[in-house]
């Protein structure tokens, strides 16, 4: 499906800049699969998916590619290497290449300044250190561009160029040359193939590009192309565009199909569907979009078979509404360049990732030493290949991990509570996401929620691996990311290793390791320790290859954010310390009291009491208890600083779990029915 077709149009493949490429492919596609992998071994899919393979490759064998390509030209250089020719995050041009021959392809017109492929104007200055001035960006910058292609018609008609206020373009159409009025007024050309090239420069911000055959877009109206197109080139063209896009829906409507022939409850269908339509009429809606979740809590009064209360369940009662709350957040991000403000870290790990995967820095990622958080920079770039000069794939990113959260914390909380309790949880997490003071992380680019959605993930895997080889293999993959996406966060990853227990066993019972030590699964508790240890000696070589020292930490901001030490501002190393953990105990910096950080603040003091022998509480899960507290841990090393909410996050999934269980174990009525774990 991301392979790039030929021939453009609906569901062609990477770059996802349209919304039906980001949204079915980008999001409805990766979001079936992951709720029900099943789908991928029924006969038609697999059938559908070696047709549409063995049909793109074809296509890449016979025809030409759709688009014109185009190339910009900076006046000066641009980021670390000096470039004045930059990429676009385009798969289809040449973004191997050091001075490409096109920054992109241009398969579309641009009728304003942000539908154009310009994210390069985001890597001023060349020196990283420093943010970028207002003389490096739009308005204030004039580019050079140049456009050059073949279109080709079956009859006589008009080619024109509607251009910007702000844009000088002039042509050349199979050698004569065309002025600028000329152009925007018509040029008559007769039936045939006709080499098209466009150039001028681009200054201020009303910008607009877009050649017009016969007074549409010259890509729905007539074929143009990258070369001359051949024989067979223009005859299949006619029709064949069509045949991806069909191909795709197909394999898109039976996966859906097939998922919803396995649910097999109308209830569930019905409320999954509806609870859908409220999160997509939410788009805009500032507060009602954040409250969301809440409409969600309708599940928990459905009568629900068994076979369903579980996680495919409740992917499909919550998590699909969810997943339908985050395309609505980005709908109107597609397709749009993203403009990020200068000098902050969001900005940053976008340049880094630009110089992995366009400047061919793959082990360096920017940075010789890490001063900021490692991995993530390779996620966004790689998410930037994908959807292009936008960041809505960074939105579904972020998604997907606060999405992990919440299935965790349905899942220990079902096992401890029952299902309904499990409901409540996962509810609870995604609305502490969406109303708390971290909203705006979602989507913005930074390491905190990969980390923490790839360790939720590790710890569900973990709990598979206790009975299969594979899946503590996926777990070590994810922890061994996850730390080196946020280093801060290794004791929590370490603490994935508790869930080589079942989750049955009792935080009071944490010292009678007798009685709990023949139940842990030691292929994974070996597979996890080894996956930590590896990924510590792999971070350690590569700043050994480029630094000279040996300490993992060397570079990085371990010393200038620790706690153990005199502030600024003259606090007291104990000051600092309190500091730092009610900081991440109430969401906000400074520190104050917020209603919504209470399931906190419950939680981790749930767990400590469990872990202490309290009557009740000593009933929550040891591995979960273990978890909760590893998370604060980081908060006694050291001190975040900026972004509110930015250092809770990863809280919030495991606490909401056990305040959830705590209410249940501690309130006098019958426990429903658990599940075995």
């Amino acid at each position: 499906m991301l392979w790039p077709a030929r021939l453009a149009g609906p569901l062609d493949g990477a770059p996802l800049d349209a919304v039906a490429d980001a949204i079915l492919i980008g999001l409805v596609l990766p979001v079936l699969v992951a709720i029900d992998r099943r789908i991928l071994k029924q006969s038609s899919v697999r059938i559908l998916i070696v047709v549409l393979l063995a049909w793109k490759a074809t296509l890449a064998a016979a025809v030409v590619q759709d688009g014109w390509c185009l190339r910009f030209t900076s006046p000066t250089p641009l980021f670390v290497n000096q470039e004045r020719v930059p990429h676009a995050w385009d798969v289809r041009a040449d973004w191997r290449s050091d001075v490409p021959r096109c920054s992109a392809i241009m398969t579309r017109g641009y009728p304003t300044i942000d539908r154009f492929p310009v994210w390069f104007y985001n890597l001023p200055p060349a020196n990283w250190l420093e943010p970028a001035k207002e003389n490096e960006r739009p308005p204030f910058v004039t580019v050079a561009v140049d456009v050059h292609g073949y279109l080709q018609s079956g009859g006589a008609g008009t080619f024109r160029v509607r251009v910007g206020q702000d844009v000088a373009m002039t042509a050349t159409i199979d050698g004569a040359a065309i002025d600028a009025g000329a152009l925007a007024s018509g040029v008559s050309l007769p039936a045939g193939t006709h080499e098209i090239a466009l150039s001028g420069t681009m200054k201020g911000e009303r910008w607009a590009l877009v050649p017009e055959w016969e007074g549409e877009e010259v890509w729905q109206s007539a074929a143009a192309t990258m070369a001359v197109p051949s024989a067979i080139d223009r005859a299949l063209r006619p029709w064949a565009r069509w045949i991806t896009p069909l191909l795709a829906g197909a394999l898109l409507l039976l996966g859906a199909a097939g998922l919803f022939k396995r649910v097999g409850d109308r209830t569930v269908v019905i409320t999954s569907i509806a609870t859908s339509a409220i999160a997509a009429a939410t788009v805009g809606r500032g507060i009602v979009m954040r409250a969301m979740p809440l409409a969600l809590a309708v599940a928990a009064f459905l009568r629900i078979p068994r076979r369903l209360q579980n996680v495919f369940g409740i992917q499909l009662l919550i998590g699909l509404p969810f997943f339908v709350l985050i395309a609505a957040r980005g709908f109107e991000e597609i397709g749009r360049t993203t403009w990020y403000t200068s000098g902050d870290d969001w900005w940053l790990f976008q340049r880094f990732a630009y110089r992995i995967y366009l400047e061919g820095y793959w082990l360096e990622g920017g940075e010789p030493s890490f001063w900021f958080q490692p991995f993530y920079r390779w996620i966004a770039g790689a998410l930037h290949m994908m959807f292009g000069d936008q960041s809505v794939g960074e939105l579904f990113w972020d998604g997907a991990c606060a999405w992990s959260g919440a299935v965790f914390a349905f899942h220990v909380t079902r096992v401890v509570a029952g299902f309904r309790s499990g409901v409540a949880a996962a509810i609870l997490t995604l609305l502490m996401m969406t109303i708390g003071p971290g909203w705006y992380l979602l989507g913005r680019g930074l390491s905190e929620l990969t980390s923490a959605g790839l360790i939720y993930g590790a710890a569900l895997w973990t709990l598979r691996g206790r009975s299969s080889r594979k899946y503590t293999l996926i777990a070590g993959v994810c922890l061994a990311i996850a730390f080196f996406t946020r280093l801060n966060n290794l004791m929590f990853a370490i603490a994935v290793a508790a869930f080589c227990l079942p989750i049955s066993v009792q935080a009071g019972d944490w010292l009678r390791w007798r009685s709990w030590w023949p139940k842990v699964s030691k292929p994974a508790l070996a597979g996890i320790i080894a996956a930590i240890a590896g990924s510590i000696l792999l971070f350690s070589l590569r700043t050994y290859y480029y630094t000279g020292s040996v300490n993992a930490l060397s570079g990085t901001q371990a010393s200038a954010r620790s706690v153990w030490q005199p502030t600024d501002a003259g606090e007291t190393t104990a000051e600092n310390v309190i500091g730092s953990l009610l900081m991440v105990l109430t969401m906000n910096d400074p520190a104050r009291i917020d209603p919504r950080s209470f399931p906190i603040l419950i939680g981790l003091a749930a767990a400590l009491l469990g872990l202490a022998g309290v009557k009740r509480l000593r009933e929550l899960p040891l591995n979960v208890s273990i978890l909760c507290v590893a998370g604060i841990a980081g908060a006694f090393v050291a001190r975040g600083s900026a972004y509110p909410g930015r250092f809770s996050i990863h809280l919030i999934p495991v606490t909401v779990a056990l305040t959830i269980c705590a209410v249940r174990l501690v309130l006098p009525r019958p426990r429903q029915t658990p599940h075995r774990p």
